[in-house]
């Protein structure tokens, strides 16, 4: 990296006016900044350090060459499907099943925060989020769902719309669903391009979300709705490639993919980035979302303020698309995410 090259990390107040109903991403990082134990490495790595898997477990990551939780529990899953429907009794399949399911239940309860946890920064969370037109969430976790829950709740006209309707099912005429009605004179868009623990998969690939009208425990969706007809939709580990198969595998992660993302920079709407370090495992969604070069601009929040990262990232974005302006923020500075 040349020396010279110093990348100004911004104060989000200073550069917050150009991104006003433009779009955000939010990653990981944002769910870390409400609770530290959101910093896993991996649902298989956690798994293994409480040794919740048992040996028949191990053997299946080891020979489908796999760290991804999420796929290994969808074959054992399809496996069991198919057992069931064909009259066959596998007791093995069917302990294999119950073992990941009660992995990923005791994980999710040793990492995730309870609605409590976080209930003082939801306003400060609502402030920010709602200025924004569109937010994808690169998360499985509760976070947004929860944000998303209070701000419906404020009577200011402003709506949240993640577009699960009627029995929880997506509407793939998504878009119509920007335009306020009612009472509404804001509204903003929001999806889940990993999935979320609210949203279930049945046998036949029908996706619904779980249509709540209380602040919900995670335990009790995950252990409550998890019947064996169903799971949740979620993409966790994995390469780029795995990532985008399992993507490619929902009808819902798919429309995010390929038509949410797509419409995230515009000439009208500008893209914040927050929490989220643009990998190489997640280079599939880098490409697709600055596939449209207009001349608009990307701010990228920034946590240690290391200047090769930064520039990292610059030249990636700048490679796909040469015409969007970069710049970064602080992501600590007042006004972002949880920051009042």
């Amino acid at each position: 990296m040349n020396k010279e090259i110093n990348y100004e990390i911004k104060n989000w107040n200073d550069i917050s006016a150009d991104y006003i109903n433009g779009s955000l991403i939010i990653g990981n990082g944002a769910s870390i900044a409400l609770h530290n134990k959101f910093a896993f490495s991996s649902l298989k790595e956690v798994a293994e350090q409480n040794d919740l898997f048992s040996n028949d477990i191990s053997k299946l990551f080891t020979e489908f060459d796999t760290n991804d939780f999420e796929l290994i529990l969808r074959l054992v899953w399809h496996a069991k499907l198919v057992n069931n429907h064909l009259g066959v009794t596998d007791t093995k399949t069917d302990e294999a099943y119950e073992n990941l399911k009660n992995a990923l239940i005791k994980i999710v309860n040793e990492v995730h925060c309870v609605h409590s946890d976080i209930a003082s920064q939801l306003p400060q969370l609502y402030e920010f989020t709602k200025r924004f037109r569109t937010i994808v969430s690169l998360n499985y976790d509760l976070i947004l769902y929860w944000v998303l829950m209070y701000g419906n709740r404020v009577q200011d006209g402003h709506k949240f719309k993640d577009c699960f309707q009627g029995e929880g099912i997506f509407s793939s005429n998504w878009e119509d669903m920007r335009k306020p009605i009612y009472q509404q004179k804001e509204v903003t868009l929001s999806f889940y391009q990993h999935g979320n623990l609210s949203i279930f998969r049945d046998a036949k690939n029908i996706e619904s979300k779980l249509q709540r009208s209380k602040f919900s425990d995670l335990l009790d969706i995950i252990s409550t709705q998890w019947a064996d007809d169903k799971i949740p939709l979620f993409v966790a580990e994995g390469t780029g490639t795995k990532k985008l198969e399992s993507i490619k595998s929902s009808p819902y992660l798919s429309t995010v993919f390929y038509e949410v993302l797509l419409d995230l920079i515009t000439q009208k709407a500008n893209l914040v980035i927050y929490g989220w370090g643009m990998g190489e495992q997640e280079s599939h969604l880098v490409n697709q979302i600055f596939r449209s070069n207009h001349n608009s601009k990307v701010a990228i929040s920034s946590y240690d303020k290391n200047q090769e990262e930064c520039h990292r990232i610059h030249s990636l974005i700048k490679t796909i698309a040469s015409n969007i302006e970069v710049e970064f923020f602080d992501s600590q500075s007042a006004g972002c995410w949880n920051n009042p």
